[in-house]
């Protein structure tokens, strides 16, 4: 049964980069003679709307086999996977992702290859849908739910995704494929700027408290900010979430940790904290801001449930 593709690209992903290889990718769907449309993301959450619309409105009898194939970078992912998921509809839609963002994280995650030719074909060959976990948050007091197929972070985490998304240089390192570096440039800038804050975890059947949490992020696969390796142990195929909590240091400690976070050599100190199990709830009585999937989620006072949801993907990381 041949499958039909609803395509959503992200002309600004990567600094612009999607809107000049589109050509060639289309190219590339003529010739092999796919079944596709495609249409495009012009802003923010734009995407959302585009997916939930077009899963909502999908004769069956006409496309029997639909796959919604998002082309960008990581938030373009997100925002077409949450469309998806908000159309609530029955069986679930597989969803693709060719990667050409800036940190192309979910990528890495899935074990992807990052060169988009390689990524496309680890889709159009694709010849069944592969099923792995997502995560969820519901925060009680901003009365929000969402998704995050990355992670979702608090203090530190978020204060670099903020500092590096509103760089000046961002874009131009963008173009010469090097968006971890403004993540590198981002860390190290925002080490002295933030204060720790108190934080009270529970997972599963534990509780803990941190009067001095500085660095709080919960992931559904090992990487964040371009390719670094935050939670070496987590995997999208795993129906548990991990959590990494870093307790605030003296900056000589924290300079020493970073480094060891880029070498993913930080799992074994003192100040660093690992969990894993399927039910989070973060309690935070300061206001702290926070990031999803790189997306800046401002500051706030935190109740957030963390969990794992199942959803299908139309992808084969090992061809």
């Amino acid at each position: 049964m041949a499958t039909y593709f609803y395509i959503i690209i992200n002309e600004t992903a990567g600094g612009g980069k999607t809107r000049r290889l589109w050509p060639e990718i289309k190219q590339e769907l003529d010739q092999r003679n796919i079944n596709y449309d495609f249409t495009f993301s012009t802003y923010h959450k734009h995407a959302v709307q585009l997916a939930e619309q077009w899963a909502k409105h999908i004769d069956y009898n006409k496309i029997p086999n639909p796959v919604l194939l998002a082309i960008g970078g990581d938030g373009t992912f997100h925002e077409s996977l949450t469309g998806l998921i908000n159309a609530h509809v029955s069986p679930q839609i597989p969803i693709g992702y060719v990667p050409i963002g800036s940190g192309n994280d979910f990528a890495r995650g899935m074990k992807m290859s990052l060169d988009w030719r390689h990524a496309l074909t680890q889709i159009l060959n694709c010849t069944h849908e592969n099923i792995i976990n997502i995560g969820t948050y519901n925060d009680t007091l901003k009365h929000e739910r969402g998704i995050f197929t990355n992670n979702l972070g608090i203090g530190f985490d978020a204060a670099v995704v903020s500092r590096a998304n509103h760089s000046k240089k961002k874009g131009l390192l963008n173009r010469f494929h090097l968006g971890s570096i403004s993540y590198l440039a981002s860390l190290i800038g925002v080490l002295y700027n933030q204060e720790a804050f108190p934080l009270t975890v529970h997972i599963d059947d534990k509780r803990d408290i941190y009067p001095k949490a500085f660095l709080v992020t919960t992931s559904n696969h090992p990487f964040f900010g371009g390719g670094v390796k935050i939670l070496p142990p987590a995997s999208v195929k795993d129906e548990a979430l991990d959590l990494i909590i870093i307790e605030r240091q003296n900056i000589f400690v924290l300079l020493f940790l970073l480094i060891m976070i880029f070498i993913g050599k930080h799992l074994n100190f003192k100040a660093v904290h690992h969990y894993h199990g399927k039910k989070i709830q973060l309690s935070i009585s300061s206001i702290e801001f926070g990031q999803i999937d790189g997306e800046e989620m401002g500051g706030r006072y935190w109740d957030v449930y963390l969990g794992v949801q199942s959803y299908p993907v139309w992808i084969d990381p090992t061809i």
